[in-house]
């Protein structure tokens, strides 16, 4: 009777588990909510979404999704997973994939006659800080039509 009953405990967490897990992949995260959470989600698998406005030009590995406007754009990297078709191209794009992020930091600055901003180590102290910059790796993805 203890061996049941243990199997039911088990089967039981193990549904439970998967019934989760279940419900955490049905959020759909716009691209504006993927920038707002990014770090959060960094490492993640999740599903997002945007307007694709462009395909690299070699082979459509990587798509850029667009947010509420032209200035939330998300690369997104399909190198695993194979190239994005060009029928993604102003199409809405629904993308499983894992967020990441990169350090970038800024090239000098150049003023507008031609010289740089404080050069060498007299440069401003946030023109030296690193930008964090996001993108996503696809592991599958789908033109949504509505």
């Amino acid at each position: 009777m203890k061996k049941v009953l243990f199997i039911l405990a088990a089967a039981l967490m193990a549904l439970t588990a998967c019934q989760k897990q279940a419900k955490q992949a049905q959020v759909i995260y716009s691209i504006d909510e993927v920038y707002q959470q990014a770090d959060s989600l960094l490492g993640d698998t999740i599903v997002f979404q945007g307007i694709c406005s462009h395909l690299c030009k070699h082979g459509g590995r990587k798509a850029f999704l667009m947010g509420s406007d032209e200035t939330r754009i998300l690369r997104v990297e399909g190198a695993k997973m194979g190239n994005f078709a060009p029928e993604c191209i102003n199409n809405l794009v629904r993308v499983r994939g894992i967020v990441h992020a990169v350090e970038v930091v800024p090239e000098e600055n150049v003023t507008d006659d031609g010289l740089k901003h404080g050069e060498g180590d007299n440069g401003c102290e946030t023109e030296k800080k690193a930008i964090r910059k996001y993108f996503a790796e696809a592991v599958s993805y789908e033109i949504i039509v509505e």
